[in-house]
């Protein structure tokens, strides 16, 4: 992917992990619908929820929006995310 800016290493580091829990909860979807798992449409809709933010968030660092970043990382913690 090419940035249009320069991140700094706090930027780059948040992003990465960002990147891994997206990829995590992504994994744990398919897996979940690949193995016919019965969850409550609830559960599934808030796990989906989830890799949205992850993914609002990193394009938030990758355009350098600081208060959608803000907001979604605040929504994550509240999820019950440690970022």
């Amino acid at each position: 992917m090419d940035l249009s800016r320069k991140l700094t290493l706090e930027e780059e580091s948040l992003r990465e992990e960002l990147v891994t829990l997206e990829e995590r909860i992504r994994l744990k979807i398919r897996r979940i619908c690949e193995t016919n798992l019965k969850l409550p449409y609830e559960r599934l809709a808030a796990g989906r929820h989830l890799k949205e933010l992850c993914l609002l968030a990193i394009a938030s660092i990758d355009n350098g929006d600081e208060i959608t970043l803000a907001a979604s990382l605040r929504e994550l913690r509240e999820k019950g995310i440690n970022i």
